[in-house]
C-alpha cells in the first residue's frame, strides 16, 4: 500500500514536470516562429541602403536580385536562394559599373556570398553579409524604398 502510494505521487511529479517544461517551452518556439516571418516580407520588394559609393537601390524578385548604384545603367545581378527564411545564399551573375575595374570584375563573377537578416522593422532590416568560409564581409542597415525608379 505504502508503495502504492508513493508510485502515485511519482507519476503525478512527472507529469506535471512534463507539462511544466512544456508550458516553457511553447512561448521560445513562437518568438522564434514569429521572427523568422518577419523574414519573408524581406525576400522580394525593393529597397534601399547607403554604401561608401553612395545609395544603392536593391530590386529583389523571388530568385534574383539587381542592387543598382545608378538606375538603370550601372548595377550588379545576383541570383538569390533563400536557404532559411532569414539567410539567402546569393551568387554574382553580371556586374556592369563604370567604378569597378575589370579585374575586380572578373574575381566577383560567379563568387557566392550570404546575406544573414538579423533584426527586422517595420522599414527594413539590419544585416550582415559573409562569403563561403564564414568571414564577415559586411553590416549595414536596408530600409523599404518608397521614391519611384
Amino acid at each position: 500500500m505504502k508503495d502504492k502510494f508513493w508510485y502515485q505521487i511519482k507519476s503525478n511529479f512527472n507529469l506535471k514536470s512534463i507539462l511544466l517544461i512544456i508550458l516553457l517551452l511553447i512561448p521560445e518556439y513562437n518568438f522564434a516562429l514569429n521572427n523568422n516571418n518577419k523574414c519573408d516580407r524581406f525576400h522580394v520588394g525593393t529597397f534601399i541602403y547607403e554604401s561608401k559609393v553612395g545609395n544603392i537601390i536593391i530590386i529583389r524578385r523571388e530568385k534574383e536580385e539587381i542592387d543598382y548604384r545608378e538606375y538603370p545603367n550601372h548595377y550588379i545581378r545576383q541570383s538569390v536562394k533563400w536557404i532559411s527564411s532569414c539567410t539567402a545564399e546569393k551568387k554574382t551573375l553580371e556586374m556592369n559599373d563604370p567604378i569597378l575595374s575589370p579585374d575586380s570584375i572578373n574575381k566577383g563573377l560567379n563568387t557566392i556570398t550570404y546575406l544573414h537578416i538579423l533584426e527586422t522593422f517595420h522599414d527594413g532590416y539590419l544585416y550582415k553579409t559573409t562569403n563561403q568560409k564564414g568571414d564577415i564581409d559586411g553590416y549595414g542597415k536596408v530600409q523599404l524604398f518608397k521614391g519611384s525608379l
